[in-house]
Order: C-alpha cells, then structure tokens, then sequence
C-alpha cells in the first residue's frame, strides 16, 4: 500500500489468513455476510488429561535430557499437576469485564509457566533427602 502511488493494483494467487476467538472479553461479534469468504476451522479446547500429558513429556524429557538427578524425573507430573489448578481456577474466577478486558486466560499462559520450568540449571537445584525418622513433639 503506497500514499504516494494511487493507481490501480491487481493482487493475484492470495492467500488470506485469519484467526479469532468466541465473542466475548472485548471481541465482537463477526457477521455471516463477512465470515462467507473464508473456510471455517474450529478447534476444541484440550481435556486436562492431554494436557497433563503433553507438558509432563515436554518436561520429564528436558530433566532427563539435561542430567538432572533421578528424583527430578517425577517431578514434572507435579508441577504440571499445579499449574494445570492453578490456570483452571484462573479461568473460572477471572472473568474478563469490559473494564478488565485484558483477562482473557489462554494456553499460552500454561507454556510459559512450563517454558519458565525449562529455564532451571541442574547447577541451580539442590538434591534433597529426607530421613525417615519420627519426631516425638
């Protein structure tokens, strides 16, 4: 698109690309006379169990990858565990408003918390044992 240039351009063999999300937390609506021209593709939202299971194998092979001590291997089921509670109540209990549209939670979120995961060092974590003997009060 030029300013300067107004004469006529002839765009050919386009493809045009598009994405959206349902209507709602500050995105309206889209009319049928528009979404006519394109092909439509939906996608379901994942079931916690493939998500438990995607991001504990993104997880589990990065400590196993990185050297990390055979307790830590078990760990990721356990943090993806509690991330996964934490982003469904987020979900459920931050609602976007129109003044708060911005809190719209998605999977996105989830990653980063799992990519901020894969950002540890083996160098940076402590291997720590317990021992089995009880303490009299």
């Amino acid at each position: 698109y030029d300013l300067k240039d107004t004469t006529k351009m002839k765009l050919q063999d386009i493809i045009l690309v598009g994405a959206m999300g349902p209507p709602g937390g500050g995105r309206n609506p889209v009319s049928s006379r528009f979404i006519r021209h394109f092909i439509i593709t939906s996608m379901l939202e994942f079931d916690n169990d493939t998500l438990t299971r995607i991001f504990t194998n993104i997880i589990s092979h990065y400590f196993k990858t990185e050297s990390f001590p055979p307790e830590f291997h078990l760990v990721g089921n356990q943090i993806v565990q509690a991330t996964l509670t934490v982003y469904k109540a987020a979900i459920d209990n931050l609602l976007p408003t129109p003044a708060k549209s911005h809190y719209v939670f998605n999977l996105r979120d989830f990653s980063r918390v799992v990519l901020g995961v894969l950002l540890i060092k083996p160098s940076s974590v402590e291997n720590k044992t317990h021992d089995d003997k009880t303490v009299d009060s």
